[in-house]
């Protein structure tokens, strides 16, 4: 199987339940910032400017739990900001745990070696590493030089302590196409457990000149990179074949921008990760006061050039936007690949 059983069948009840109860909007992703702080400046992240605009103190550990309950998206994404500066954060995914959520701890890795015995290996828990290329590509996007001989040390010594570590990586459009298959064909040498890959997504702020301002742009990029060497059948890919073909512009698909909610230092985004329409209070009026149905390529200009796969991979895992041929390779893609 792709992933862990103890996802699948996490993910499985939890969508049973939702189903059942006849609910059509509902979170998947709890994307948890406890912290805005970071121990780098990427060229296309726009959290740490944000922080720089209006600092706002971390969330208190009561806080993130009250949050994770309130949301109850079976799975929790670690990220920030750089979650392992964030004190109590073994103690959160520890409380995580004990909640039966699915962690994934977004790290750009350079404390990682620090945590070892503090977050040890755990049947719940994924490392997922920012890597953006190799050595000359990674380090361009994270803006300081040395970052990957780092970063490449901690990930292979994850490995032998037994993690599941997967990558989580994003293209600009200054990003290499030879650079990121160079990329995958090392992850998959040394052992990585999924490699997830997502386009620079058009941001308000001040740090998104890296991003992709024409859709036809990031389109022909990936379409270099997964069009060669049968890519999405050899690397051990987190992206669904689907999202693989929306990336390429081979088809369309809706968001839902509902099924990954951002809990940030300020409160419950509006309307999602990559939009600021400002903030709510609680997740339930996140829930109620968004306009929704006026979200997405199409429908809000700010939306048009967008692809990030905390939008659209959801929708796919809702079993939205797919023909009967569309459940049957998703089935395969899970469980024979």
């Amino acid at each position: 199987m792709r992933f862990p059983a103890v996802l699948y069948s996490t993910i499985i009840q939890y969508l049973a339940k939702q189903h059942l109860a006849g609910n059509k909007r509902f979170p998947l992703v709890l994307m948890l910032e406890p912290t805005l702080r970071c121990n780098l400046d990427c060229i296309g992240c726009g959290r740490i400017a944000e922080y720089h605009e209006k600092r706002c103190p971390d969330l208190t550990l009561e806080e993130c739990l009250e949050s994770v309950d309130e949301c109850g998206a079976p799975i929790v994404s670690v990220c920030g900001g750089e979650p392992l500066i964030y004190q109590p954060v073994d103690q959160l995914i520890q409380e995580l745990y004990q909640r039966k959520k699915y962690v994934y701890l977004c790290t750009n890795a350079m404390f990682l070696d620090r945590f070892w015995d503090r977050i040890p290996p755990h049947k719940r828990l994924c490392l997922s590493i920012h890597l953006d290329g190799m050595e000359e590509g990674h380090d361009w996007a994270v803006n300081k030089p040395g970052v990957f001989k780092k970063v490449n040390a901690v990930l292979q010594e994850a490995k032998k302590r037994g993690y599941r570590v997967a990558t989580n990586t994003t293209l600009f459009s200054g990003s290499n196409p030879q650079e990121i298959i160079n990329m995958m064909e090392y992850l998959q040498e040394i052992g990585v457990d999924g490699m997830l890959i997502s386009g620079a997504y058009p941001q308000e702020g001040v740090k998104g000149e890296a991003s992709f301002k024409e859709r036809e742009q990031m389109e022909s990029i990936f379409q270099e990179i997964f069009g060669k060497n049968g890519a999405v059948k050899k690397y051990r890919l987190d992206n669904s074949p689907l999202y693989i073909e929306f990336l390429q512009g081979l088809r369309e698909i809706a968001c839902s921008p509902w099924g990954s909610p951002n809990r940030t230092v300020q409160g419950w985004k509006a309307p999602c990760y990559v939009l600021n329409d400002g903030y709510y209070k609680t997740f339930q009026e996140l829930m109620e006061k968004t306009d929704w149905d006026s979200l997405g390529p199409g429908k809000d200009p700010r939306c048009t050039a967008c692809k990030i796969h905390s939008g659209f991979e959801t929708t796919i895992s809702f079993g939205q936007n797919c023909s009967l041929k569309d459940y049957v390779r998703m089935i395969g893609w899970n469980l024979f690949s």
